[in-house]
Formats: C-alpha cells, structure tokens, sequence
C-alpha cells in the first residue's frame, strides 16, 4: 500500500464557497461560524481562534441602536427616538430615525436622518437645529471646506456656501442623476473627491468655490444599497451593492463576493452567504473598519425572510479571505469605530429591541456578553484519489497552542465510505495549557473522501489556537 503524502490544512485561505468541498485549496475551508485568523502577537502569528467576545459600554435601551459615530466633541449614537451618548444617555429627543447620517465641521457634529430637521451639537451634551434651514438631508458628509448634503430629493445634491455649515443658498446645487430608481444613497469623501453613489452608479464631485462644483468622474453599473455600509480604509473604499461587497480605489471596482473576482483572478469567493440573504433588507447593511484586525465588517440579514440583523461578514482586505460571524455578537443594528485613550475600538448597537446595548468588541473575554460564543470551522474534502480507491488514515494529528487555562475542542472526522455513507467521528482534544499540543487522533475505517471539522464552546478561560490539521495514511486500489 503506498503511503499518501500528508495532506495538511491551515486555515489561512478563509471561507471559499465557490468551488465544491474537494477542489477547495488546502489552506481554505468549506464552512466556519464564529473563527478568525490568528493575528495575537503574544501567541506567535498563525492559525485560527474564537472570535473576539462583547462587552456592554451603555446603559439597556428598548429600541434598537441605528447609529454609531466618533464625533469631535463626543462619541454618539442613536435609536429611533433620540441621539444618544455612548452610555445610552438621551441627548436629543428625534422621531422615527432608522439609519442616520454623521459628519463633523467646523467644531459641529452633525446627524441627519431624513426624518428630523438636521441637528448639531458643538459640546458633546447638547443638540439643536442646523442654522440656515437646510432641506432635510438623509444624507451628509464633509469635504474640501464645504458641507455637502442630499437624499432629501432623489438625484439632487446640495451644499453650504464654503467655510459655513450653516448658509444654505439656493443656488448652491448639482443634479448628479435625474434616473428613475437611480436615487442618491450615500456621500463620503474619498482620497481628495467626494464620491456621490445612487442606486446603479457613483460619481466623483469636486470644485474650490462655491459656483464650481461639478462631476469629474462617473462610474456605471456599480451602486450602493446602503450609506451605512461605506467604509473608507487609506486608499481603498468598501461599500455593499446588489450584488454583495464591492472593494475600490475609487475608480475601478470588483464584487469581491463573487467568484473569479477576488485579488488575482481568484477563484476564491462566498456566492452561498451571499445567496441565503435578505436582499430585500440590502438597506440595513452597515459596516466599519476594525483596524486591530485589520478587516472590514459588514452586519447583513442572514436568510430569505430575516428582517433584522443576525450574521457578520468579516473582510480580511490584505489577505483577501472571508470569515462569518454569528450568535449576539453579530445580531447589531450599528456599528463604528471609536478611539479610547488612542486605542481604535469597535463597538456595536443591538438591532434588538429588547435588552438593547452598545457593546465593545473585547478580545479580553470569550463570552458574547453572558451568552457562550460556539465557533465551528470544516475544511474541504481530502480524497484518496479517485472512485477506484480508498484511504486508510495512518494519523491525524490537530496541532493547537492550549489556551493560558485549561481547555476543550471538539475534532470530529466525515468521512464518505464506498457506498456514499456519511460517517461523522468525534475526537474531544484537551491541549496542554501555554504549549503547542500535537494531539493524534486515530481513524479505524477506509474512506473515499474525508473532512475536518473543529468545535470551540468554551465558555471561561482563554482561546486555544488551532494551528493545523494533518492527515497522513495509506492508498488502496479497491478495483
């Protein structure tokens, strides 16, 4: 019996949706819930563990959090009948917002919602109307010494005399699309441009006085869905569209979602998540940059009929690989990234409305609040070589760093038998506490195809890495 060589998967490659279980790399896996990469200094790089956990900030509400923002003057955020601090303290009483938007300028933050009159607060504690009776902007963003604002009239985009935030003068405005279904969606500033997305389309708008504004760049076939979900990351700008996650430079632009259309022609992608949403709800998307991580994140409806938000999708950019997240820490109806004490944190707003918080996404715990976090991993098929032969596993060897305290993982085998049978095999690994652990597992049975899946519960303690899995064994010719 020739010896196999030894098959080994490390994760790095993330979640790859668009090829079946046996073509996937070896490095990639077939499903995972609740996994990221291993970017802990202080665990050497490499391999995979538990997402991070959540901590309550604020005080419980019973509405759900629509927004989060970083302002000059102080972090705030918002449910439907009030601006809200970080601690959950109502600044502003507001009626029916569901996805404001936030801009800061000349030592205003200010909110528009679409809804209520746009309001500004120069303290931090208190808020009043936006002076100049500005239309009512459900969108708003600064850019080279003017604010801009629009949503309040389908493809119209206004601003204020510059230097000013609160001159509206009439004249000061832009048609950027007169479409039907081809709406302003969203406003952010870009590199040295506001880009303007509608529905389909996004335009680039630039000028230095208040008479010269104009569209200097247009890109067709590519919208947003959802102000929310733009996210700027140094010289690359993310936003979610009809057809999933788009990656740009602002210019060129690829549904990174999508097969064939990762970095390098990539065959890598998540065309089955992207499926299984609620497109209905593409307007509820919201993202942000988590820069300890070093990935993008974007809150989506998981599911035909789901009408709230329940599943994360966490872009690594650099690597470009995705990974899910699901369970309370991803159920967020808003989400922002805030500096404390010159530490970016991310946090997160309930989408419930009930027992509703603003969270800190805290590495510190393994708990989503009091809730256990159960991550799952599965890799693609490691085949023997054909429907004429079977494998004969010789060792499997899961290599993981035992958590600082004792802990507990779940390895199991599925492995297909000559006559299509599925045989799920369960292995419980306890790996050395501080020391890297090859735990050996042992697979009496013939296969024609095997598959890995790793189960994390653990509800104290701190997260073992799982650093790989190797699968060694002998080839039989069964003709």
């Amino acid at each position: 019996m020739p010896q196999h060589d030894p098959v080994v998967h490390t994760f790095q490659g993330g979640l790859n949706e668009a090829l079946f279980r046996d073509s996937i790399a070896d490095d990639e896996v077939s499903s995972c819930a609740n996994f990221i990469p291993n970017r802990d200094n202080s665990t050497g790089s490499g391999g995979i563990l538990k997402r991070e956990g959540i901590t309550r900030v604020s005080s419980v509400q019973t509405e759900a959090w629509t927004s989060i923002s970083q302002g000059k003057n102080a972090t705030y955020g918002t449910t439907s009948t009030a601006i809200r601090n970080s601690a959950g303290t109502s600044l502003q009483a507001i009626t029916s917002s569901t996805d404001p938007d936030w801009a800061t300028m000349l030592n205003n933050d200010i909110m528009v919602d679409g809804v209520n009159a746009p309001q500004t607060s120069t303290n931090g504690t208190t808020f009043a109307a936006l002076g100049g009776t500005p239309p009512t902007f459900k969108y708003i963003e600064a850019h080279a010494n003017f604010l801009f604002g629009a949503g309040h009239s389908d493809g119209l985009l206004r601003w204020a005399d510059v230097g000013t935030v609160a001159t509206w003068t009439a004249t000061n405005a832009l048609t950027i699309t007169n479409q039907q279904n081809d709406a302003i969606t969203g406003l952010k500033k870009f590199r040295d441009v506001l880009i303007c997305f509608t529905n389909n389309n996004f335009f680039h708008v630039n000028g230095t006085t208040t008479t010269d504004m104009s569209i200097t760049y247009k890109k067709y076939g590519i919208g947003c869905t959802s102000h929310r979900s733009i996210v700027v990351v140094g010289d690359e700008i993310f936003w979610w569209s009809n057809l999933g996650l788009v990656r740009s430079n602002g210019f060129d632009a690829t549904y990174i979602c999508l097969p064939s259309q990762g970095s390098s022609g990539s065959l890598r992608g998540i065309p089955i998540t992207l499926a299984n949403l609620n497109k209905a709800r593409y307007t509820l998307v919201h993202g942000c940059w988590n820069e300890q991580q070093e990935r993008v994140e974007f809150y989506v409806c998981n599911g035909a009929a789901q009408t709230t938000v329940n599943l994360a999708i966490y872009y690594y950019y650099k690597t470009d690989t995705f990974w899910l997240a699901s369970g309370l820490g991803a159920q967020m109806g808003a989400s922002g990234c805030v500096l404390n004490s010159g530490v970016p944190d991310v946090y997160v707003g309930s989408a419930g409305t009930s027992d509703s918080y603003i969270f800190k996404q805290d590495k510190s715990t393994i708990l989503d609040d009091t809730t256990t976090i159960t991550a799952t991993i599965a890799t693609g098929s490691d085949n023997a070589g054909g429907f004429t032969a079977v494998k004969r596993p010789k060792r499997l060897t899961t290599t993981i760093l035992g958590a600082a305290a004792a802990s507990t993982v779940t390895y199991s085998t599925i492995t297909k038998d000559r006559d299509g049978t599925n045989v799920t095999t369960n292995f419980t690994l306890s790996p050395t506490a501080g020391i890297t652990t090859h735990n050996r597992s042992y697979l009496n049975r013939t296969y024609y195809s095997l598959r890995h899946q790793i189960s994390e519960a653990m509800a104290t303690g701190t997260r073992p890495v799982i650093m790989q899995i190797s699968n060694e064994g002998f080839v039989m010719d069964t003709r």
